[in-house]
């Protein structure tokens, strides 16, 4: 919104007009900056007196004036849209809010308040006390300027009631009982009690009025009912009945796309018969039917949040009625200023989701842009839509043509992928959300606000950067319930089958037998289609159901006619096929791409040909097996991205789901590390034994990367698996020692050079060999033999860090990799939470460097907003030296001179020294500091001066006493003691910003070693 709607002082504007007669008479009784009118002002020329005598003396005028503003603004929400009603639903809610309160103090004081006049005494004693002068200005400044939320979904209208309504009500009776102390005729019991009946009967007030405003305005109606339901299970029909209210007339553009969206409803979700190109007795469900309702979680995001960690979700409230938190999202004024961000996990229904929103919001402008479908990856926000919707329309409908058809209805745009958006353009950190924020901004400036719904997947919710303030939802697994009625409507979409003998019954409690499988939707559609014409697979695992799945693929595909491969037995049949779209999921992964082209896919297949020997006429032919009707793409793991047609690559192709793809990585990834185990196993002396197939293939992208199902599927396989885990080992000790590509050096899809090709490598294996473990593995086992271990370990960590750091999947892949010092450190895959800078110096064993930079950050913290400093050059130099990851000499040269920087920007030149500690000398160290007035050694300053990129004030003297001990201890040699103490076995086991608060309690215990030793 382009003004705040949400304080009474704006509220009377926007409800009765800038030059309503009405608003100065309102303006006198509420004190609102009048100046030295009416009749006390002009007598006393004290402005602030008027508020006194329009709170007292005109009370009940002013109780009836703010009833006559809720009246105006019902009035107006009646033929109200888009940003006029999201600033009218605003300012309603203030002018009720605001005149509960009155009516309230109104009714407990009763006669004392009827009684409460300004005599002469009053106004003298008023007039010359700046106390009390003062403390009605601050009344009528809470009451005029206070913000009063609405409640949204973020905060349903009890807890907003509970959260915002009642605390503002307590600060405006404490004010007003301050005030009214002062007055002769005002003489209540017991402070305490008074102010708390006043507070108990506006809160009573408000709610009643509240509830009887709602019945004629559907926003309120819908934040008043949300968290009162169920969900109904019936494809989020609730957001029709809850919005259908605010439609608004449908002019050309809209119908059309309308009917896109209605149509998912009808549709199966999944058609068998399309994707396996079958003909198939077995049903999949409609989506009207078949989507089923889950559970969700939400927050709010804060400065805390972690939305990437499944033990932060679990400390967040859980909500069963979806429908009714998507449809008090979207008409909130909230949603027009930042989006909602939506996340899950593969196969838990977020494009599904999606779809159904977008089908089920027919109030509204409603668009769905599938990220995927995108051409441009870069383009802005406004042109990723706009692209989408043309091509969907056959270019019937654009973006503004759009929003002109709908007038000033809120618009809704639901984008669907941004971790697909993020793996494309390769980035580790995503502007992508406050484009998103500036894009709903300046819509809202042309009065069209729109909302954003957004998803992604969970595990890279922590690369996305969700601004502070957004709403942020994870769809949970399916409960038994779920399951249950998920399986009726299986059971009702295949009753003719099943009569007729085609297919097979599927028993709810079949699928519950599986566990965690049967809780992700797409994994229970997979296993409700394999149980109807078959036995599930017995081993009960994903990576089983995949192979089931797999082996039906590829049993279809043999039983066709093939030119190609007459000559060939049905095994090298069946493994040609397997290997061909084994590289169409290996050619995703190393171009960070969920599709990939037929000229990508036919430079792949030429540049490894694959374990069956091709003949020259098969590989001229290879370009044929491209064509989409050969059998190179199989339909039920493929379908064709449009968008791609016509490029210069030709037709596109990606999986139906990408944990498809996931598991053809697994599945190759432990077929041939099986065949390089026998072969190496069985090769003598005098045979050489080489890994470049692997190499090819696993050292151009991090197989951790984007929330990736690999490593999972990989480990489900190969768990247990002696051979496979003892040729992980050897190559992690040999691959330091690569010199060049191999035999397959054509194959370079990702265009990296060969240290980061290597370095990618060893970070593959290890976490190939640490996923598979029950058991941490010793690091020794990773390391060359004879070499030195912790040395030659920390050098790998190193090169990992100086290489990949920039790199897609180098988050995930340092979070995870938990390595414990000792006398033989160990090394596990298990994700956790904190700073990479931290992860990279335990993962190193140094543990103390860590402990060093999580006590730099402890220290210093806070800083201003440089924005808001004078010195405009200055402040941007040190801005930028702030930002930059790494600083020249020429840049840090404005540190030198400490005496040319402005007062007010000593917390931002402390901050970018922090940020590059490590690269200043002790004496500008030094001089920096004494920015603070605080001295210290050389040791405690670059101590302090590591990573702290947040900096205002240093902590207690007390506190900065036990760090400068701290430092003592480490520089004493007892860093490697740290392990041995309570405290430091705490911290190794906590997150860091845990961690950090044991420190002081380290230092002590470390200290007591010190003395014990010495003694």
């Amino acid at each position: 919104m382009t003004r705040s709607a949400d304080t009474l002082g704006d509220a009377r504007e926007i409800l009765l007009g800038k030059r309503s007669a009405t608003i100065k008479i309102l303006d006198k009784l509420l004190g609102a900056g009048i100046l030295a009118a009416g009749p006390i002002g002009l007598a006393t020329g004290q402005p602030w007196l008027l508020a006194a005598w329009g709170w007292i003396d005109q009370k009940n005028e002013l109780v009836d004036r703010m009833d006559d503003l809720v009246r105006k603004g019902r009035a107006k929400l009646r033929k109200s849209s888009g940003r006029q009603r999201h600033e009218l639903l605003a300012a309603t809610h203030a002018a009720l809010t605001v005149g509960a309160f009155f009516a309230a103090l109104r009714d407990v004081l009763g006669p004392m308040y009827d009684e409460l006049e300004l005599t002469g005494a009053d106004i003298e004693r008023l007039s010359a006390s700046s106390t009390h002068h003062g403390q009605l200005r601050r009344a009528v400044d809470g009451l005029l300027w206070t913000r009063i939320d609405l409640p949204w979904s973020g905060r349903g209208f009890e807890a907003n009631l509970e959260g915002g309504i009642r605390p503002y009500y307590v600060d405006l009776a404490g004010r007003c009982r301050t005030f009214f102390a002062g007055l002769r005729a005002f003489s209540p019991g017991s402070g305490s009690t008074i102010t708390g009946d006043i507070v108990e009967r506006a809160v009573r007030r408000y709610r009643a009025d509240y509830l009887g405003l709602a019945a004629e305005v559907p926003e309120l109606r819908i934040w008043a009912e949300f968290g009162e339901h169920l969900a109904e299970q019936n494809a989020l029909r609730r957001i029709e009945e809850l919005t259908r209210f605010l439609a608004a007339p449908a002019k050309a553009a809209r119908p059309a796309l309308r009917g896109l969206h209605r149509a998912v409803l009808a549709a199966p979700i999944v058609d068998l018969e399309e994707a396996t190109g079958d003909i198939t007795a077995v049903r999949v469900p409609s989506v009207e039917r078949g989507y089923i309702e889950p559970q969700f979680r939400w927050a709010v995001m804060g400065p805390a949040s972690l939305p990437a960690h499944e033990d932060w979700w679990s400390r967040q409230p859980l909500g069963s009625d979806l429908a009714g938190f998507v449809a008090a999202h979207v008409v909130s004024p909230a949603a027009a200023e930042r989006p909602m961000v939506v996340l899950g996990h593969p196969g838990s229904g977020k494009s599904l989701f999606t779809k159904v929103c977008a089908a089920r919001l027919d109030a509204f402008v409603t668009v769905r842009v599938p990220l995927r479908d995108v051409p441009d990856p870069t383009a802005g926000v406004y042109r990723q839509i706009d692209d989408v919707l043309r091509e969907a329309t056959h270019d019937q409908a654009e973006w503004r043509t759009l929003c002109e058809s709908g007038g000033p209805a809120v618009r809704v745009v639901l984008i669907d992928g941004l971790d697909e958006l993020m793996q494309a353009t390769g980035a580790t950190e995503s502007r992508y959300l406050r484009n998103v924020m500036d894009f709903q901004r300046t819509e809202a400036a042309v009065d069209g606000p729109v909302a954003v719904i957004v998803t992604s997947r969970t595990l890279v919710a922590d690369l996305a950067a969700i601004p502070e303030g957004c709403l942020v939802v994870r769809l949970e697994e399916f409960t038994d319930e779920q399951i249950d009625a998920w399986a009726e409507r299986w059971a009702e979409a295949n009753e003719p089958g099943v009569a007729a003998g085609q297919v097979r019954p599927v028993a709810a409690d079949a699928l519950r037998g599986y566990g965690d499988l049967a809780r992700q939707p797409l994994l229970l559609l997979l296993l409700a289609i394999v149980a109807a014409e078959r036995e599930l697979p017995a081993d009960g695992t994903s990576a089983g159901l995949y192979r089931m799945l797999l082996d039906d693929y590829i049993r279809r595909e043999l039983a066709r006619p093939d030119n190609q491969a007459s000559g060939l037995a049905e095994d090298e049949r069946r493994e040609a096929e397997l290997w061909k779209l084994g590289l169409v999921a290996f050619g995703m992964l190393n171009r960070g791409r969920q599709h990939l082209s037929e000229r990508d896919l036919e430079a792949d297949l030429l540049a490894l040909p694959g374990p069956i020997p091709v003949t020259g006429v098969q590989r001229r032919d290879l370009g044929r097996s491209l064509d989409p009707a050969r059998r190179i793409i199989g339909r039920f793991f493929f379908v064709v991205a449009a968008e791609a047609d016509g490029g210069a690559g030709g037709r596109s192709y990606e999986f139906l789901h990408a944990t498809f793809g996931d598991y053809l990585v697994a599945f190759h990834t432990f077929e041939l590390l099986r065949d390089a185990a026998a072969a190496r196993s069985l090769r003598t002396a005098s045979q050489s034994w080489d890994d470049d197939l692997l190499f090819a293939l696993l050292s151009q992208r991090l197989l951790a990367g984007f929330g990736s199902r690999a490593l999972d599927l990989f480990a489900e396989q190969a768990r247990g698996d002696a051979a496979v885990a003892g040729v992980l080992e050897h190559i992690a000790t040999i691959v330091q020692d690569r010199w060049g590509p191999g035999r397959h050096a054509a194959y370079a899809p990702s265009g990296r050079v060969a240290v980061q090709r290597i370095a990618t490598y060893a970070a593959n294996i290890v976490s190939l060999r640490l996923a598979m473990a029950d058991e941490p593995v010793e690091v020794v086992r990773l390391c060359p033999p004879h070499a030195d271990v912790r040395l030659s370990w920390a050098n790998q960590v190193r090169l990992w860090d100086a290489v990949l750091k920039p790199s897609a999947g180098w988050g995930a892949f340092i979070s995870a990799l938990r390595v414990v010092d000792g006398d033989r450190p160990t090394a596990a895959w298990r994700s956790s939470a904190g700073y990479w800078e931290d992860m990279v110096e335990i993962a190193a064993l140094a543990e103390a460097r860590a402990m060093q930079l999580a006590v730099g950050r402890t220290v210093l913290f806070d800083s201003a907003n440089p924005m808001d400093q004078p010195g405009p050059a200055m402040a941007r130099a040190l801005t930028e030296l702030l930002l930059c990851g790494y600083a020249s000499p020429e840049s840090l040269a404005i540190l030198t001179d400490v005496s040319r920087i402005p007062g007010a920007l000593h917390g931002l030149a402390l901050s970018a020294a922090a940020r590059h500690g490590a690269s200043l000398d002790a004496a500008t160290a030094n001089e920096v500091l004494n920015l603070r007035g605080k001295r210290m050694d050389e040791a405690v300053a670059m101590l302090a001066m590591r990573h702290a990129i947040q900096v205002k004030r240093i902590f207690s003297d007390e506190f900065w006493d036990v760090m400068v001990r701290l430092e003592a201890v480490l520089d004493g040699g007892y860093a490697g003691k740290i392990r041995q103490t309570p405290e430091g076995r705490a911290m190794r086991a906590l997150p860091p910003e845990l961690a950090r608060k044991l420190i002081p309690e380290l230092a002590a215990s470390l200290l007591s070693a010190r003395e014990q030793d010495q003694a």
